[in-house]
């Protein structure tokens, strides 16, 4: 058996030499490692009983959609390649097909044709066979379509045994002779052409079982054959399905090993959708399986960086547009970092994850020269509008009231901060969300009250800020009735004082060090400094409503 060492996919590939992929960011090559020594040693085993050694097995990749799934199959079977026989198939690509028996065998010979030193052929007439099908059975053709009683074809292709026990008490049961010569000309073409087929999967079994013989012999390459089956949840529902019963009936030959990724979910809902809501899919997909291995979650930091345009959030195409953003970051990648605290918080799906990402992205893009936006702002809306709509509006209209029963069953209200945080768990509330703040780049000396100007010590660096106070004290600013709302969490605010020379005076009196709480007082100097404040909910009803019609449908 091959020896399998540990891949390593931190780097991306060289081509012309080798297909292309990207460096893994996703941590997903100790996955690949793990499963291909687990489906290696199930496909063939030495060490087992001689008529043991080979076996067949099927695997369901299970990973919900945008995990990355083509990327892991494609870049593992190029890892096993170098030692096993490999074939890739993208059943959605193949799905025009009506066959997708077709669809595996022509995968199969063409691939392992470049890997074997033998010769790779299946008889023409074996292959033909799966292309004639009675249109009056396979279509459901009715008898006033095709002038063919079904049911008469029924009792003439079953013997007795095979019909209901009320049915055998028929006295008026037809004869052979009672039936007309079309449905039995059907009937007999129908029996030639299931022996017919029965007899071609036979050689082709034979063929496989040969293929698979041959490569344990030949020199460079270890059993067992590995066969990806990519893209099955995007196929037809008849056509998917169809390619599970084909793999389970035709391709069972022992020493082969498939592979078969779904969004295991969406592959349940494509088999309701032809057997009904009340079947039960998920045992109904369990008959096709040995196991079952599902990819975890990704980190949405990493996830993002895969699937986001992070251009448009760097510093030279900012300034290229003269547009502005906070947080402000030092790089896109911190921004993406950012974007994802909220996204986890508020538990999206990876799916909705790049679509609210993109629709961000288009956001900037559109934003007209000398405009600025907060995104971690938007973040929280485009989260609220997909998982409670409701919700949005009331928030996004002015109308957001929740009360509860307080001490002494009094009703209190609920702020809108403090309702939104009820749902999220405590370790995302504290996650940071991190600003790159230069502090001389705004101002020398701060105003100091009576004790005159003070000057601005402050280094530049990277300022932190959990998600909880995020939500407290800056987007709940945007989304409040009063006047002044910033100064729930300014201290010591003076009304004769502008709303500037306040947060200068905060700044000034507070010990010089980074901390989330320095943040805060730097965020507040910012919003008002350069405007932030302005913007208010139906500048953000606009960047929602008219961004959130755009769908993420997936890499070309």
């Amino acid at each position: 058996m091959h020896d399998i060492k540990e891949f390593n996919w931190s780097k991306a590939t060289n081509p012309p030499l080798e297909e292309y992929f990207p460096a893994d960011k996703l941590d997903r090559a100790r996955y690949a490692t793990f499963l291909s020594r687990l489906l290696a040693q199930e496909g063939f085993d030495e060490s087992r009983p001689d008529e043991e050694q080979k076996k067949n097995y099927v695997l369901n990749l299970n990973a919900e959609w945008g995990a990355g799934k083509t990327y892991f199959l494609k870049r593992w079977s190029q890892e096993l390649i170098v030692g096993y026989p490999v074939v890739y198939i993208d059943a959605w690509q193949q799905d025009y097909s009506d066959d997708p028996f077709l669809t595996v065998i022509a995968g199969i010979i063409k691939q392992l044709q470049r890997q074997a030193k033998f010769n790779i052929t299946i008889p023409k007439s074996a292959v033909s066979m799966f292309k004639a099908v009675a249109p009056a059975i396979a279509q459901g053709l009715t008898k006033k379509i095709s002038g063919i009683d079904l049911d008469e074809l029924h009792t003439l292709l079953f013997s007795d045994e095979e019909i209901e026990d009320d049915q055998k008490q028929n006295s008026n049961k037809l004869t052979g002779s009672d039936f007309s010569p079309a449905v039995k000309a059907l009937a007999q073409n129908l029996i030639k052409d299931h022996e017919a087929k029965n007899k071609s999967i036979e050689v082709i079994k034979s063929k496989l079982a040969d293929w698979v013989c041959k490569f344990e012999e030949q020199e460079g390459k270890s059993l067992p054959i590995f066969i990806f089956i990519d893209e099955l949840d995007r196929c037809r529902p008849s056509y998917a399905v169809e390619m599970l019963e084909t793999i389970k009936h035709i391709f069972d030959v022992k020493g082969i090993v498939f592979v078969v990724a779904t969004d295991t979910e969406q592959l349940q809902h494509t088999i309701k959708s032809i057997y009904g809501e009340g079947f039960d899919a998920k045992v109904y997909l369990g008959r096709f399986f040995n196991s079952r291995y599902s990819l975890k979650r990704p980190v949405l930091k990493d996830f993002l960086s895969v699937h986001s345009d992070t251009t448009k959030f760097e510093t030279a195409y900012l300034e290229s547009k003269n547009i502005e953003l906070l947080p402000r970051t030092k790089t896109s990648e911190t921004t993406l970092a950012n974007i994802s605290v909220v996204l986890d918080a508020f538990q999206v799906s990876a799916r909705a994850a790049i679509q609210i990402t993109e629709r961000i992205t288009a956001i900037i893009i559109n934003l007209p020269s000398g405009k600025k936006v907060d995104v971690l702002v938007l973040a929280i809306l485009f989260c609220i509008h997909e998982k409670d709509h409701p919700l949005y509006e009331e928030i996004i209209n002015g109308r957001f009231k929740r009360t509860e029963r307080g001490d002494e069953n009094k009703i209190i209200d609920i702020s809108l901060a403090d309702f939104l945080q009820k749902d999220i768990s405590k370790e995302y509330l504290s996650a940071e969300i991190i600003y790159f703040i230069e502090p001389q780049r705004y101002i020398s000396t701060f105003y100091n009250d009576n004790f005159g100007s003070k000057e601005n010590s402050y280094s530049t660096g990277n300022y932190p800020i959990s998600l909880s106070k995020f939500i407290k004290n800056i987007f709940f600013r945007a989304f409040v009735s009063e006047l002044n709302p910033y100064d729930v969490w300014i201290p010591d605010s003076d009304y004769s004082l502008t709303q500037l020379q306040n947060a200068e005076k905060a700044l000034a009196q507070h010990k010089i060090e980074i901390s989330p709480e320095v943040t805060l007082l730097w965020l507040d100097y910012i919003y008002i400094e350069d405007e932030y404040n302005k913007i208010i909910k139906e500048h953000y009803r606009d960047f929602i409503e008219l961004s959130s019609p755009l769908d993420y449908m997936g890499d070309s």
